[in-house]
């Protein structure tokens, strides 16, 4: 006598059935997280990034631009302090030589003047002074080749308060971009933010954000081109770091030249 066939709709609950008691035989033996567990998971990186928010805000700056060749205010920008001395790290994207004012905060929260000391036109970079007494407080920076992708990022700028930072959480998308002097990430940036730190869950610094594309002059692309294109970009801290005394120095770094890139 032949075996009466199944009927599809039996045999889908049998399936589903059998599932399920795997899936549960799973769960007891810890090799699912239950849902409490992946809720504990969530809160713990919730609390990691506002950590690493918390620590690395001291040292972003924010910069009041005034002047350019239309003489008015541009408007606010963020920079990174990379000195306790107040040396500060800022995109090229607003910051020019005809500039009449460059205000900064101060880790007190008040405003001091900054000036420009040099310019990295290989990076879209410069470097600022500002003038003041205070120490500002040094992020370490994440190595080369820690620096991988689908890494947790938070983009961090002070364009809205001198005392809270605008942040955008992120991964690194890709760690090798624009002939190998960018970090990519899919964390939300927009021009204001640039010259702001891309950081890691730890607080640590991945680079500086600014819009990488070519341009000789240095400061006159205002980075709109990437506004809302799903991508930023980052020059990583750790390739720069060797080139900061030059720049303390006021040599400005221009692509092509020896030791350079």
């Amino acid at each position: 006598m032949q075996p009466v066939p199944l009927s599809p709709r039996l045999t889908s609950k049998i399936f589903v059935t059998k599932k399920l008691t795997f899936l549960l035989l799973l769960s007891s033996l810890g090799w699912i997280p239950s849902v409490a567990a992946q809720d504990e998971l969530l809160e713990r990186e919730e609390k990691a990034l506002q950590a690493a928010v918390e620590k690395a805000s001291p040292s972003v700056v924010q910069l009041e631009l005034v002047g350019g060749l239309e003489s008015q205010e541009i408007g606010p920008i963020s920079g990174l302090a990379v000195s306790s001395d107040g040396y500060i790290l800022t995109s090229s994207t607003m910051v020019r030589d005809s500039l009449t004012s460059i205000l900064a905060t101060t880790p007190s929260g008040k405003r001091a003047a900054a000036k420009i000391i040099a310019h990295d036109y290989s990076r879209n970079l410069t470097l600022l002074k500002v003038n003041t007494d205070e120490s500002y407080p040094i992020l370490p920076f994440v190595p080369r080749e820690e620096i991988t992708v689908g890494q947790w990022a938070i983009a961090l700028g002070k364009t809205f308060s001198r005392n809270i930072s605008n942040q955008s959480v992120g991964i690194i998308s890709a760690s090798n971009r624009i002939w190998g002097k960018a970090i990519q990430t899919d964390a939300k940036i927009s021009p204001a933010n640039y010259g702001g730190p891309l950081i890691d869950i730890h607080g640590r610094v991945f680079g500086v954000l600014t819009p990488l594309t070519p341009n000789p002059q240095g400061g006159q692309s205002d980075g709109t081109e990437w506004y809302d294109s799903g991508i930023g970009f980052a020059v990583p801290l750790a390739d720069l770091e060797p080139h900061l005394e030059k720049l303390k120095e006021g040599e400005n770094l221009h692509p092509g030249r020896i030791g350079v890139s």
